[in-house]
């Protein structure tokens, strides 16, 4: 895409990646526009003012025509959903082209993507690839879905850089043109599906991950991933598989990864065994008189908690809770034999307890501070209290990080 010819941008969704790409566009002299649906109050005046003396335009509250119009390019935030949203209609009806911040970030740069996504464990994966590449090429970046927005370092990369990104099904819903140069599945399951009416239709907007790379690419695949066939059939980039079946998911992928760029298992385990874990990933916040507290706010899917019960030793007292994305919690049933008990809080509880009855003791708290002053009252030496909510935190906290350092914080007064 040529954006020579781009005079007036609108940006929708003001957080890290519309901050990011109204300075982005600034740069780039640019006439930018920024639309929000929340009120100017929710918002730190102070960084509201800087884009405003750098020429931004600002609409809060709401999304209108008017605002929209004159402009050639709308990027929308991953939040905002393609299929439903408001905004896209006036977009279409004013025949406005819209993409993602990935996408437009993807039009000025000629560095590579190692591109990484899944259901569960990209986090991890997409942090040690990086690690690994960069502990071994020159120049590496780190962005996506990670926290880092890809807009904020783009203009810094050059031909010959390598980008490794975290990727999920929100941001792969609008991109046209992003082909990495590696792509990597993990896994699958089902997720978010308050957003996407079907299974089918989350899994094809993963998929989009793989849908513009040739054949001088590269497909990486968990060969245990049961739609595999599905996959297989529409790719034309050289296919690499790796295995979860008798190593550790996160570093098959990562061996996978770095032998496409000439590394070999030495180079990845001397990272592997210096790390010391992801906030909000399994990170152990405290122990008190034996029993163990475990941030697992990242965990928004039953499948990913699901992982996190087979990587606890001993017993666990589960903190669960939040908003509900329509994924099924009775998932978790086999696998409950180490829980002792689930406490619950938020918009998601009587849900998660219905679908639990029977199988496991449960009950409902009314805030964050009492479920986990509860489960330490409950918990006995060598347990585990693992805050691992399976659920998006958009009922009480603006993102899965707030929600993790509010845990934190009440540990840390027990």
């Amino acid at each position: 895409m040529n954006i020579d010819n781009i005079k007036r941008v609108c940006v929708v969704g003001w957080g890290k990646s519309g901050f990011s790409l109204c300075n982005l566009l600034s740069t780039l002299k640019k006439e930018v526009r920024l639309t929000e649906l929340k009120e100017r109050k929710c918002f730190y005046p102070s960084l509201i003012d800087k884009l405003t003396g750098n020429g931004v335009s600002f609409e809060f509250g709401g999304h209108s025509e008017n605002f929209l119009k004159g402009c050639q390019l709308i990027i929308l935030s991953p939040g905002v959903d393609p299929l439903s949203s408001p905004i896209v209609k006036i977009a279409n009806s004013l025949n406005i082209p819209y993409v993602g911040e990935v996408e437009f970030a993807y039009w000025l740069t000629k560095a590579k993507f190692v591109a990484i996504t899944g259901t569960n464990g990209k986090t991890t994966t997409t942090f040690l690839t990086y690690r690994v590449l960069r502990e071994n090429k020159k120049r590496v970046f780190l962005g996506g879905n990670i926290g880092i927005p890809v807009s904020s370092f783009i203009l810094d990369t050059k031909k010959g850089d390598l980008i490794v990104l975290e990727i999920s099904s929100f941001q792969l819903e609008t991109i046209l043109e992003f082909k990495p140069f590696v792509s990597a599945l993990l896994n699958i399951e089902p997720n978010h599906l308050d957003r996407y009416p079907t299974f089918g239709d989350y899994f094809r907007a993963k998929m989009n991950i793989f849908k513009n790379q040739q054949q001088n690419d590269f497909a990486v695949l968990n060969k245990n991933i049961e739609m595999l066939s599905d996959i297989e059939k529409n790719l034309k980039s050289k296919i690499i598989y790796f295995s979860s079946e008798f190593e550790n998911q996160n570093f098959s992928c990562i061996y996978r990864i770095a032998t496409i760029f000439g590394l070999g298992k030495a180079d990845c385990l001397h990272v592997f065994n210096n790390f010391k874990g992801i906030p909000h990933r399994l990170q152990i916040v405290r122990v008190i008189n034996g029993v163990s507290f475990v941030n697992d706010s990242k965990s928004t899917n039953p499948s990913s908690t699901i992982w996190a019960f087979n990587n606890i030793k001993g017993d666990i007292i589960l903190i669960a809770g939040g908003k509900d994305k329509g994924v099924d919690y009775k998932s978790i049933i086999p696998h409950i034999s180490k829980v002792k008990k689930v406490n619950l809080f938020g918009q998601a509880a009587p849900k998660i307890e219905k679908a639990l009855a029977g199988h496991i003791k449960t009950q409902i708290f009314p805030s964050l501070d009492d479920v986990v002053y509860a489960s330490f009252k409950e918990s006995s030496p060598k347990d585990t209290v693992l805050f691992s909510p399976m659920c998006s935190s958009f009922d009480m906290f603006k993102n899965y990080m707030e929600r993790g350092r509010k845990f934190i914080e009440v540990v840390k007064s027990l």
